[in-house]
């Protein structure tokens, strides 16, 4: 009984928004579990991740944003944060959430950059301003992130595997030194247009089969073809759904 009561404070706690930016994490529960009352996810990334996709979806019942003055608010495209103005995957991906039964409130903030290397969100970079600004707002609310998906990586074709993954790391390492996220998600993409990149891929690969640094795989972007593209990378409907199935079956999958 002392266990089951301690669960489901720690619950409230989470679904209440409680806790600090320096306090650990604690684990998400198991998948036996679900519902969660709230699943909080923070988006990382280039232009796919940021608006920049063809159909725009309008708001889902329990699917909200975190807005630039700190409030939690309903969702739809575009997310404030978005560096576009188009469509998400986010919208449908939250859906999924909570029909599914994974959770009963989901909770986006996606801040992404269209054209960024993974050196962008690093000190000095074009989107590390950005990243600090939603950092120190993250802070200011207290907030916690359940999962933190990275997607990005076209625009670092050419970059050698290792260099990738010291950046990205470098690059997970402050976010995680600054705020709490229980688990990162890394997508695979090296593909735009007749852009192609095996070594980012791999380094994506490796990056996201690090369970033991809660790091985990997310779906491949790259093995979507032109049928699911509007401008042969960015994504049409028929993409941004395929895109939103797997980023659930990723997130079931790191879950467990």
């Amino acid at each position: 009984m002392n266990y089951l009561f301690l669960l489901f404070s720690g619950l409230l706690v989470t679904a209440c928004g409680g806790g600090t930016s320096n306090a650990p994490s604690a684990p998400l529960p198991h998948v036996d579990i679900y519902p969660l009352l709230e699943l909080r996810i923070l988006v990382i990334g280039q232009s796919i991740s940021s608006n920049c996709n063809g159909h725009i979806y309008g708001p889902v019942e329990n699917v909200f944003q975190i807005a630039k003055d700190g409030s939690v608010k309903p969702a739809s495209d575009p997310f404030e944060w978005a560096d576009c103005g188009n469509g998400s995957m986010w919208m449908p991906l939250g859906k999924k959430l909570i029909e599914s039964g994974v959770a009963r409130k989901v909770i986006f903030m996606p801040i992404g950059m269209g054209g960024t290397k993974v050196e962008d969100w690093q000190r000095g970079g074009a989107a590390f301003g950005k990243l600090n600004n939603a950092i120190a707002l993250i802070q200011k609310q207290g907030v916690s992130f359940d999962l933190a998906l990275w997607h990005q990586g076209s625009s670092n074709a050419g970059t050698d595997k290792m260099v990738y993954t010291d950046r990205l790391t470098t690059m997970l390492d402050y976010v995680n030194s600054k705020i709490s996220i229980n688990r990162w998600i890394i997508a695979v993409h090296s593909r735009c247009g007749t852009t192609y990149d095996r070594n980012i891929e791999l380094a994506q690969i490796m990056m996201g089969n690090m369970p033991e640094l809660k790091r985990y795989i997310g779906p491949n972007n790259n093995l979507l073809g032109n049928e699911y593209r509007f401008d042969d990378c960015h994504l049409n409907y028929l993409g941004q759904e395929k895109m939103a199935s797997m980023w659930f079956d990723s997130i079931k999958a790191a879950l467990k």
